[in-house]
């Protein structure tokens, strides 16, 4: 067995530095840059989640609003000047620091309805395509493009194409049939074909009863529209062709 010298340990460490050293360092490197750049990344995650939570609590603050059941609450609220403002404030902020967050999207869909019961339909209708804009989670976007459609049928009838377009592509679960349903009968009531109409608000119907829902208004609609001149025979085929 032959020994090597000081000197001979010396180059050979020198060498093995070169070869291997600086690769090694830097993937080391490069891996612990990361482990901290995701640590960082979750820090940082968490800290904007609780932001936008707090400006959301904010918003229910400002509306008194019961944290129970907080959409079908904050929908019926009417605001003061000075709650509007705040309200205003809020969103905007969410919207503009927090788009991502499903905190800002509920809180736009608040604001869509606060600006629907002021008539400013063209306002709300923008805030509804900035949610749709951001692809919330299905539950969201469903209650978005439903809303969506509504305000498109109230600013004016001759919407009703595009309401029918934006419920054809929307998927949702069986408990939202009977409304899709329901709004599909309404674009179809504005656009003058009685008898898809017809057929939209009786499923409608069908989909309520079936989900066990109790939607009283459904079969308003329908009892509303047999109350109107029957049907033309041209009426009927129209709308065969159409369909």
């Amino acid at each position: 067995m032959s020994y090597q010298s000081d000197d001979e340990q010396v180059q050979l460490l020198k060498n093995l530095w070169k070869d291997y050293g600086q690769p090694v360092i830097l993937g080391v490197a490069i891996t612990l840059a990361s482990v901290s750049g995701y640590k960082y990344w979750q820090k940082t995650q968490s800290q904007q989640i609780a932001e936008a939570s707090s400006l959301y609590q904010n918003l229910l603050d400002t509306v008194q609003v019961d944290q129970q059941n907080q959409l079908a609450a904050l929908s019926l609220q009417s605001l003061t000047e000075e709650q509007k403002a705040t309200v205003n404030h809020l969103v905007t902020t969410l919207q503009s620091d927090f788009e991502d967050s499903q905190y800002a999207a509920f809180a736009t869909l608040f604001l869509a309805q606060q600006q629907v019961q002021d008539g400013q339909l063209e306002a709300a209708r923008a805030s509804l395509e900035w949610v749709l804009a951001q692809k919330p989670a299905p539950e969201v976007n469903t209650m978005a493009t439903l809303r969506l459609a509504r305000v498109l049928l109230a600013e004016s009838g001759e919407n009703g194409q595009k309401a029918l377009d934006l419920l054809t592509g929307l998927t949702s679960e069986k408990t939202y049939q009977a409304t899709v349903e329901s709004v599909k009968g309404d674009a179809w009531l504005a656009l003058g074909d009685r008898v898809k109409a017809g057929q939209a608000y009786q499923t409608a119907v069908d989909a309520a009863r079936e989900n066990g829902q109790n939607r009283p208004l459904l079969q308003l609609k329908l009892d509303d529209l047999a109350a109107m001149a029957p049907i033309s025979s041209n009426e009927q085929k129209s709308s065969e062709q159409e369909g």
